[in-house]
């Protein structure tokens, strides 16, 4: 269970953010957001009259705050950036049912619409790691996300995508048994990187030490659920059909966990418009250069297009 004590939380993500040099302070507010599931714990960066929402959305080794540099240069530019930490990682403390893929796209789902409600304004998403995938499934139901970035796309129902996330090749036999598994065993928590290979998370030994001992992260304990549900939730429109909002793929080109093969056999299904940028010299967790600064060159005018895009709308709206 991540720790409630909120103390290690910035001494933790300050550590994250030496791996950013030269990226601008984050200034994180800090809220609580109250959904069915529980309560999620998310930081806010930048104005909070920018034209458009960017939500970071993390992956089964992150939460919030490990981003904060990304959602710093983000607000710098004058978006704003949501951060939250995922029912069951970072300060979101959550009972074992709500610690679920299908849980977490409900948990994105309400934070959204609840921002809609309150400001009106185009919602884009930034999904980590399997985060790409669950920003997917949320883009997929949401009316007001209107666009779509994610650094990994590889879909967790794909047998080779499978075989790729499994720690140890039997492991791939097991994945239909966990859904039951996972509902006699209940509460039960296991190390997460047991399961996968969270040694791959970055090319840089310090960054993965990190992240592999961060109880509220990589070094997390998660019920088999989680896993389960992972490898068996549908999106509700598959890839050839989706043509919501245009995607743009950051996909790290040394990515040696999820790599850019077996991204693109989900991506290159999309019906919506899209781009693939590469980030040269990155891993899994892309801190490297050039491949950061190519993921700010390729973000920031997406993010912005999509801004512009609403605002010619209003004004349509107007005439």
């Amino acid at each position: 269970m991540p720790a409630a004590d909120p103390a290690p939380y910035p001494a933790l993500s300050a550590r994250y953010a030496e791996f950013f040099p030269g990226q601008p302070a984050a200034t994180p507010r800090s809220e609580a957001f109250g959904w069915a599931g529980g309560a999620l714990r998310l930081d806010r960066h930048g104005p909070v009259d920018a034209p458009v929402t960017v939500v970071l959305v993390h992956g089964a080794g992150g939460y919030g705050r490990m981003f904060a540099p990304l959602a710093a240069g983000l607000a710098a530019a004058g978006h704003e950036v949501l951060a939250p930490d995922l029912p069951g990682y970072g300060l979101s403390a959550a009972p074992w049912q709500s610690i679920d893929y299908g849980a977490w796209k409900q948990a994105l789902l309400a934070l959204i619409e609840a921002e809609h409600t309150r400001r009106p304004r185009p919602i884009v998403l930034l999904g980590a790691s399997i985060g790409g995938y669950l920003a997917y499934l949320v883009a997929a139901e949401s009316p007001w996300v209107q666009g779509l970035a994610a650094t990994t796309l590889a879909d967790p129902r794909d047998p080779v995508v499978q075989a790729a996330l499994v720690r140890q090749p039997w492991m791939a036999a097991l994945l239909p048994t966990l859904r039951p598994l996972s509902r006699l065993t209940r509460g039960l928590r296991v190390p997460v990187r047991w399961f996968t290979h969270m040694q791959r998370m970055s090319r840089d030994p310090a960054l993965t030490a990190l992240v592999c001992a961060d109880p509220l992260g990589g070094g997390n304990r998660v019920p088999l659920g989680l896993l389960a549900s992972l490898f068996d939730t549908a999106p509700a429109v598959e890839p050839g059909q989706f043509r919501r909002c245009p995607v743009l793929m950051l996909h790290p080109a040394c990515d040696d966990w999820t790599p850019v093969a077996i991204s693109d056999r989900f991506f290159q299904r999309l019906a919506a418009p899209r781009q693939r940028v590469l980030l040269d010299e990155c891993g899994h967790f892309p801190i490297e250069q050039p491949g950061l600064d190519q993921l700010r060159d390729a973000l920031l005018p997406f993010v912005q297009r999509i801004a512009a895009q609403a605002a010619g709308k209003r004004l349509i709206e107007k005439a």
